[in-house]
């Protein structure tokens, strides 16, 4: 009797959630021509050269940043060329949306993998279908067809490959992320730290050519990402839900007259020094590299000066992780876990509660922090984790 209620409520949330995505992740998204992505393509130098300056003239990309000042990271404008085939630039934006599917395809699979080592079982499949079409920040990130969904798929082969002792190819694939946009840069230090040379020096070996023939083609000097850090900027914006807004936030609920970028550099540099400290001592511990790659991912959410809400799509991967090492056991961490999800995936849509309610619950909960409070509760569970004992995790980690 078990089991048959089992299967009932999964073919229930297996297909509530495929009605979700088809709603928010199919129509929202065909709906859309506005976002970063396209404040990022067609970059000038690269529509120039391949003769498609109509594409570029008028482009929220010439708005983003004038000739010849280009966005994101380079190895973007590489894998985007196919798209100057198309008609025009909304054709373009309708086939990227099509790669983003398949990014979050091979990401959904890679997954499972993860999850059952190499043999995904039918209630893995459920889960993890489950836990990705109701996950708001995914949904923001493919209406926008942002590049931070190739991102995730490249961290999830990156742990996979990790996982399986190929460190070299693990090594390529976050360099090969980083240039896409250079978030995943964080996991160098950690190559260092965990003494995985193989896996820094093909990185190196990705990004360092990258590097030079970017400033032959686009030129750094005339990267939006370099001009911005050379001002670091903390934004006052609901859809910043990084460590810093949240600094913001609470100096501006408060009334306090303190100098809100001053006092959110200054946190930001303890939890860098934070971050440090728990991997110099995690290098220690056998079996914790899962933590480790997963806080990571949760560092590059929280830790930049600011962010957007569809970065929060990397917390999908420590999500995954720690799902693996909970499933089959719960506990208050468990719970946590499950609590830090609802706040951060939104599995209901808030556009049928604005409906019913005629507020703007979307804005609402971006002002409260909600995202960050969720993303700040999983960091905890992270942490605490680390020290779960070495004896809980397969025999084929140890």
């Amino acid at each position: 009797m078990r089991n048959v209620a089992r299967t009932v409520v999964s073919i229930a949330a297996l297909l509530y959630s495929l009605l979700h995505f088809a709603i928010t992740g199919v129509r929202q998204p065909l709906a859309n021509f506005y976002g970063d992505f396209l404040a990022s393509f067609p970059t000038w130098r690269v529509a120039s050269l391949v003769g498609r300056l109509d594409w570029y003239a008028g482009s929220l990309a010439k708005r983003w940043g004038p000739p010849p000042i280009w966005h994101y990271g380079p190895l973007l404008h590489v894998i985007t060329l196919p798209l100057f085939a198309c008609s025009s630039l909304r054709a373009a934006y309708v086939a990227w949306l099509f790669v983003s599917y398949l990014f979050v395809a091979i990401t959904a699979i890679v997954a499972m993998w993860i999850v059952d080592d190499g043999k995904p079982t039918w209630a893995t499949a459920v889960v993890v279908i489950v836990v990705f079409c109701n996950f708001n920040p995914l949904y923001e990130a493919l209406t926008q067809r942002t590049i931070e969904l190739c991102e995730l798929m490249l961290l999830f082969i990156a742990y996979a490959l990790y996982r399986r002792g190929r460190s070299g190819t693990c090594g390529a694939a976050i360099g090969t992320a980083a240039m896409m946009k250079f978030l995943p840069l964080i996991y160098l230090p950690w190559f260092v730290i965990r003494r995985q040379w193989r896996a820094l020096l093909a990185a190196m070996a990705v990004i360092v050519p990258v590097a030079i023939v970017t400033q032959l083609v686009l030129g750094w000097q005339n990267s939006g990402t370099m001009i911005q850090l050379g001002g670091v900027t903390f934004l006052k914006s609901e859809l910043d839900q990084s460590l810093s807004g949240m600094i913001t936030r609470l100096l501006s609920w408060t009334h306090s007259a303190l100098p809100a970028p001053v006092v959110g550099l200054v946190v930001l540099l303890i939890a860098l020094g934070a971050l440090m400290a728990f991997m110099l001592e995690a290098r220690r511990r056998e079996g914790s590299e899962d933590i480790e790659f997963g806080l990571l991912a949760a560092a590059m959410v929280l830790l930049p000066p600011h962010n957007q809400e569809y970065y929060f799509v990397f917390l999908l991967l420590p999500y995954v992780l720690l799902y693996r090492r909970h499933r089959d056991r719960w506990s208050p961490r468990a719970a946590l876990l499950a609590l830090s999800f609802a706040l951060v995936a939104l599995p209901v849509p808030l556009s049928i509660v604005q409906r019913l309610t005629s507020a703007d619950v979307f804005s609402l909960y971006l002002r409260a922090g909600i995202p960050f409070a969720g993303a700040a509760l999983l960091v905890a569970v992270l942490v605490s984790e680390h020290g779960t004992s070495y004896a809980l995790l397969t025999p084929r980690e140890k």
